[in-house]
């Protein structure tokens, strides 16, 4: 997939999506997979960097079992995400110490400095205006408080390389991104130009946008993402905020954890944490 201009405005953008999540039942289907086994490394992650009694702020939560996986650990958690349909069945695990909230992570309806610790779990790749999020969870993170997101590393060359080599062994492709061998080679390139060009040639963050493929038959794989996310831009907002990097990736598995030991930009996975 070469880089798509987003030909709309931000705004037609964000509600073009927002009405996607909020009524796509396929898609619901798809987030069903995202089981307290799927989420047992992120919600560990914020365990590993939340202070005991913490008040947490879990945004784009989809099922909302994060949250209460979170509030189980002993921590007074919210709940948001955009799609009350998303949230329909978490309400029902409500407590004095969980709530879940519908609302959108661009205009968040808090108080500043309310929260000890904000998280999400793939969630910074689906955002029509990824800087207007940041900038609402630095005003709702208190003093020595950290942030905590997880998700794919879209710019990470490894992954189009991986995809590569998939292909040429004859297995199937990513859908979207490396469904053709000619498509993971244009990405490898495309990924391999972005990361010097963010690591080595700017001191600024640069959001880069696609077209999110919102179809009837959610496709998954992130089709539906709108920003190609990147560690680098992360690290740089962070930084040009006062924020102190705490942890800019995490690998899974021994190849894995090597990877975003030694070259965290180009680790697959986003894992930053950052303390204001």
């Amino acid at each position: 997939m070469i880089e798509t201009p987003v030909s709309e405005s931000r705004m037609q953008l964000r509600h073009r999506m927002r009405e996607f999540y909020e009524t796509s039942e396929t898609y619901k289907d798809l987030l069903a997979a995202h089981d307290e086994t799927y989420l047992q490394h992120y919600v560990e992650l914020v365990i590993r960097y939340a202070p005991q009694n913490s008040k947490v702020l879990d945004l784009g939560c989809g099922n909302g079992i994060s949250a209460r996986l979170l509030n189980q650990a002993g921590y007074d958690v919210v709940g948001t995400d955009i799609s009350q349909l998303f949230l329909g069945e978490a309400k029902n695990w409500e407590n004095e110490k969980l709530r879940y909230q519908v609302c959108d992570v661009l205009e968040l309806p808090y108080d500043d400095s309310s929260f000890d610790v904000i998280c999400s779990n793939e969630l910074i790749e689906h955002l029509p205006d990824v800087e207007a999020a940041l900038n609402e969870m630095v005003r709702v993170v208190r003093k020595g408080g950290r942030i905590v997101l997880s998700g794919p590393n879209l710019c990470s060359p490894i992954i189009p390389l991986i995809d590569w080599f998939r292909l040429m062994c004859g297995k199937s492709g990513r859908p979207v991104w490396g469904e053709t061998k000619k498509q993971a080679k244009q990405q490898l390139i495309r990924n391999c130009s972005l990361y010097i060009k963010k690591r080595f040639l700017s001191k600024t963050p640069n959001f880069i946008y696609r077209d999110p493929d919102l179809q009837d038959v959610a496709i998954g794989g992130d089709a539906d993402s709108a920003y190609y996310a990147s560690p680098i831009d992360l690290t740089q907002f962070f930084k040009n905020n006062q924020f102190t990097i705490l942890k800019k990736a995490y690998g899974f598995g021994i190849k894995g954890k090597i990877v975003a030991n030694i070259i965290p930009f180009l680790s697959p996975y986003i894992t930053m944490v950052v303390q204001k």
